[in-house]
């Protein structure tokens, strides 16, 4: 299959062929000339470190440069480019699965991944990266590849390549036996969200039978959009009792998944997938998700404390307490809801990439611009204040962190 393959990318040589095989030419200069060219079909196909891989693409014709004054991407001329220190083609890595990718710089160059840092490659070297392992790391059909370093094309070489060693292996596990023997393949995230959603449905379920009340009043549509707030309830005048508390990390437990949710389906919200997800295995994506879930619960504890001090500082006594409790309330049913939607339709949704933003994002801003709404006339009927001084304390402690957040999230 390999040699057909490469044969007829090549009718033109052996057009050639045939040519000097009927001329009149002298005999010892006609075998001369068919041996050089059937020695450089054979030392075109092999490519690769050590010749071990067959050539199934060359991609080094079709590099992209990304025009400042256009806004987009523009093949690559040599004599328009060759001072560019970033030079960047296309991989299709779906319809070439099963296959290697080659790389090869002459000197020092950085590798990028869809604009993420890759490796840093040591120049004089190959390197070979799994066609298939790429899929199914970033899950969809093409890829950006770049190359960032030295100025120009000069001495930079991508190829996709077939090593010859499997084929070689494959063939023989069919001649002796009828099982197809194939590696299983990696289910650390889908593990990981199927014992994600186990744990919280389960702690959620805890709750419930554990503060019944608690658990009805926060998941409770009508008392959220009920506007005159009795503060002597114990889950409003003690926003760190036990039951709260409780309550709080079951937030943070889904905030934290629907964060791992959203790197997983190529989204890099807040710019933070470097600094977080780091590891390869089921354990490292727990490790990663206890890591998020405390962030969350330090920022919500730093978010009761800046309510407190600035309602010390605005006069408006007793509103951090009723304001914490409604940003509870609506926050649990909020992302409650998201997490089970999420959950749902990633049964039927297979690329996510242009979906997170529509089904997560947005709805998520219209959230939070409802939730400052209802937060302003909840505070406005419990205490008497001025208009005034109410909006501006919502504007610092809620409007503000929202536009910042907006601005990081996109």
């Amino acid at each position: 299959m390999i040699f057909l393959t490469h044969s007829t990318s090549n009718y033109s040589s052996l057009g050639t062929l045939s040519s000097l095989v009927k001329s009149r030419v002298f005999y010892p200069k006609r075998c001369f000339f068919l041996f050089f060219i059937l020695f450089s079909l054979a030392a075109k196909a092999e490519v690769g470190p050590n010749k071990q891989y067959f050539l199934v693409k060359d991609l080094t014709q079709d590099w992209l440069v990304y025009d400042q004054r256009e806004k987009e991407y523009v093949p690559y001329v040599a004599e328009q480019h060759n001072t560019q220190l970033s030079i960047n083609t296309i991989v299709d890595i779906e319809s070439n699965r099963h296959y290697e990718l080659l790389i090869y710089v002459d000197k020092n160059n950085y590798l990028f991944l869809n604009s993420s840092l890759r490796q840093n490659l040591k120049g004089g070297q190959w390197y070979v990266m799994s066609i298939d392992s790429l899929y199914k790391a970033y899950r969809r059909p093409q890829l950006m590849l770049t190359l960032y370093g030295t100025p120009g094309q000069v001495g930079k070489t991508i190829l996709i390549g077939h090593k010859k060693a499997a084929i070689e292996k494959l063939i023989t596990i069919e001649e002796e036996s009828f099982l197809n023997l194939l590696p299983k393949e990696d289910a650390r995230i889908s593990n990981f969200f199927i014992l994600g959603m186990l744990f919280l449905l389960s702690f959620a379920a805890f709750l419930f039978n554990g503060y019944p009340r608690a658990f009805e009043r926060l998941y409770s549509l009508p008392d959220l959009f009920q506007v005159d707030v009795r503060d002597e309830s114990f889950l409003i005048n003690k926003p760190f009792s036990r039951v709260n508390l409780l309550f709080v990390l079951l937030l943070c437990f889904e905030l934290g998944y629907l964060y791992i949710f959203t790197q997983d389906k190529q989204y890099n919200l807040f710019s933070s997938k470097e600094l977080i997800l780091s590891g390869q295995s089921l354990f490292d994506t727990w490790v990663d998700y206890v890591k998020v879930v405390f962030i969350c619960l330090g920022l919500l504890f730093a978010k009761y404390a800046g309510l407190y001090i600035l309602g010390t500082l605005y006069n408006l006594e007793g509103v951090a307490n009723i304001h914490f409790f409604k940003i509870l309330q609506s926050s649990l049913l909020f992302y409650s809801s998201l997490l089970l939607l999420a959950a749902l339709t990633s049964f039927y949704i297979v690329d996510w990439t242009v979906l997170v933003r529509s089904m997560l994002l947005i709805p998520g801003v219209i959230f939070y611009v409802l939730r400052i709404i209802l937060i302003f006339f909840t505070i406005s009927r419990s205490t008497t204040v001025k208009s005034l001084y109410l909006i501006s304390y919502l504007c610092i402690v809620e409007l503000i962190p929202l536009i910042i957040g907006v601005r990081y999230a996109l």
